[in-house]
């Protein structure tokens, strides 16, 4: 049931009503609008003069609208008796209004007022083809509603724009050729994007499909470049070309601040997947804060459609954040529903419970978590797989003492990166680095860093993080400290504060020279324990020995009590990466 309030022009004899208007409120009882791809079917088409320019422009993209608008209220008493012939609003006029809400064209959906739903549509009335275009573009990808009128899309579109934008399937296929201009275009995107995601693509390959895409009559529909840079930042990221990825989060929330302009009764929380975005950004950056404030906002707004991955990202920013337990949970959570579910991202899941297992000390489960996701991978990408898991696979074996296969892994990771990206894969060189050290080799673990300095930085795969753990492994082996005090600012310029916090020992002897850098850490330490606490629902209580904002707060807080790095030494090994060089003495 739909309620609307307009005001009744009143005609009466009597002086005392003459010329008065009054505010009633009317009650339409029926169905929402159905909006059908290429379709004539339906009873009682929205065909009312007042709402023809809103008909044509959805006819123009190959779509009709069809419903029923049930009966109009009868008007009160006293009143009735009053009423102008024709005053009362036709079913199809309050539909048409509904039509205008369901497209997002109306400044909210909560509007409820016909005068202002009329002079509202009035006003666009010259743009609305296009604003119809740009609706009927994103209802094709961002909507659950299902398509009528072709029997052949009612379910099977919305299944497949699941899969793909979603899911994010690197093997979707598809035979159907849809007439329909828009229904074409947004089919060949869903087919563009798939294709990418089993081949190295940098941020020109996004810009050549944007480019593609137009047809040179009409620029491509805002959703569509929407789509187009979520997908890109997500998979730029994956590859570790984060500089590309914050360019194209920028165009997507370009392309999100131009849809909320063009379709006022849109709003941030409506758009499925942008606190996805926003927070892998953040998450990326080490802005965990903001990240936390973003999946919150994305979960509190009740969308199933990315559910399972937001419980894996949500358990990212944990692990990083030492909450091993509350990162355990949500990550066996999206693992149960993947599987269940056939999603083609749960090797990703499995990554992460192996993370999570491994740096709580149980290599035996993080082994075979890493065995599985692997698997997975070799199923789904085949020839596509990248060294990253078996970079891991690598970590496990080398933590678990077997250093022999631990150096089998590494050269793995070597050898499946070689011909997929031609960068060196400064984690694979990491491991090594720690390898050398847990051998006494400290030519080995001096020659890894030469390598990394001798590497131009853009012909490098790999953050401050693994260039640090290289840089302070070969501190550890007779490199100038100097190098591993730039390594560790680097590291505090992109917020790894328990990692430097883990490595502050190997540059500086004495904890009173370590005064700035701790400071800084236990600023941005108290700020990531205020994120935890806002969501005490996921958090739960923390596992003894997690080592949390909190307790990592009071191990600096012991360290300078004790004038001793050795208050640190409980948590180190919880410290992932720098647990790989745990082995190197600390100065006391």
């Amino acid at each position: 049931m739909s309620r609307w309030r307009f005001q009744l022009a009143l005609d009466s004899g009597l002086a005392l009503f003459a010329g008065q208007t009054v505010d009633l409120a009317w009650h339409a009882e029926g169905p929402r609008p159905q909006i059908d791809v290429a379709s004539t079917a339906g009873d009682d088409r929205l065909t009312n003069q007042g709402c023809d320019v809103l008909l044509d422009a959805v006819r123009m993209q190959s779509f009709s609208v069809s419903g029923r608008g049930g009966e109009v209220a009868a008007v009160p008493a006293p009143w009735s008796v009053w009423v102008k012939p024709g005053a009362l609003p036709l079913a199809t006029e309050l539909l048409s209004a509904e039509l205008a809400i369901e497209l997002w064209l109306l400044p909210a959906r909560e509007i409820n007022d016909l005068d202002a739903a009329r002079r509202a549509l009035d006003a666009r009335r010259g743009n609305l083809p296009a604003d119809v275009r740009e609706a009927l573009a994103y209802w094709l990808l961002g909507s659950t509603h299902p398509l009528g009128g072709r029997p052949d899309l009612k379910k099977s579109w919305r299944s497949d724009t699941d899969e793909v934008l979603v899911r994010r399937s690197p093997d979707w296929t598809s035979r159907r050729c849809p007439p329909e201009p828009l229904l074409a275009a947004a089919q060949r995107l869903l087919q563009e994007l798939t294709q990418r995601r089993c081949v190295a693509v940098t941020l020109a390959d996004y810009e050549k499909l944007v480019a593609s895409l137009g047809d040179g009559t009409a620029s491509l529909p805002i959703a569509f470049r929407q789509a187009i840079w979520w997908e890109a930042a997500y998979q730029l990221a994956a590859r570790g070309l984060h500089p590309e990825a914050d360019e194209a989060t920028r165009r997507y929330r370009q392309a999100c601040d131009d849809l909320l302009t063009r379709l006022p009764g849109l709003a941030e929380a409506d758009i499925p997947g942008f606190g996805v975005s926003i927070g892998q950004r953040a998450y990326y950056a080490g802005e965990f804060r903001i990240a936390l404030d973003a999946y919150r906002k994305e979960w509190q707004s009740g969308s199933e459609q990315h559910r399972s991955r937001l419980q894996r990202l949500i358990a990212n920013v944990f692990t990083d954040l030492g909450a091993l337990g509350a990162a355990a949970k949500l990550a066996d959570a999206a693992l149960y529903d993947q599987e269940v579910a056939g999603d083609p991202e749960t090797y990703k899941t499995l990554g992460r419970c192996g993370e999570i297992a491994l740096r709580c000390g149980d290599l035996e489960r993080a082994a075979d978590f890493y065995r599985r996701s692997h698997e997975a991978q070799q199923v789904l990408l085949g020839t596509g797989v990248t060294g990253q898991t078996a970079v891991y696979r690598g970590h496990v074996a080398l933590l678990a003492g077997d250093l022999d296969e631990a150096a089998a892994w590494y050269a793995e990771a070597h050898d499946s990166d070689a011909a997929k990206d031609s960068r060196l894969n400064a984690y694979a060189l990491m491991g090594e680095a720690a390898l050398a050290l847990r051998r006494g080799d400290h030519s080995a673990a001096l020659a890894c860093l030469d390598r990394l300095e001798n590497t131009d930085r853009a012909s490098i795969n790999g953050d401050a993080l693994p260039v640090a753990v290289v840089t302070l492994g070969a501190v550890a082996a007779g490199a100038p400290r100097e190098k591993g005090r730039l390594a560790l600012e680097a590291l505090l310029k992109n917020n790894y504060m328990a990692e430097a916090l883990a490595l502050l020992p190997l540059v500086y002897h004495h904890v009173g020279m370590a005064s700035k850098p701790l400071n800084r850490i236990a600023d941005t330490l108290r700020q990531w324990e205020k994120a935890l606490l806002a969501m005490p629902q996921l958090v739960g209580e923390s596992m003894d020995g997690d080592p949390t904002p909190k307790a990592l707060l009071a191990a600096i807080a012991e360290v300078r009590k004790r004038d001793s790095w050795q208050a640190l030494a409980p948590l180190r090994s919880r410290i992932f990466p720098t647990n790989l060089i745990a082995v190197a003495k600390a100065a006391s």
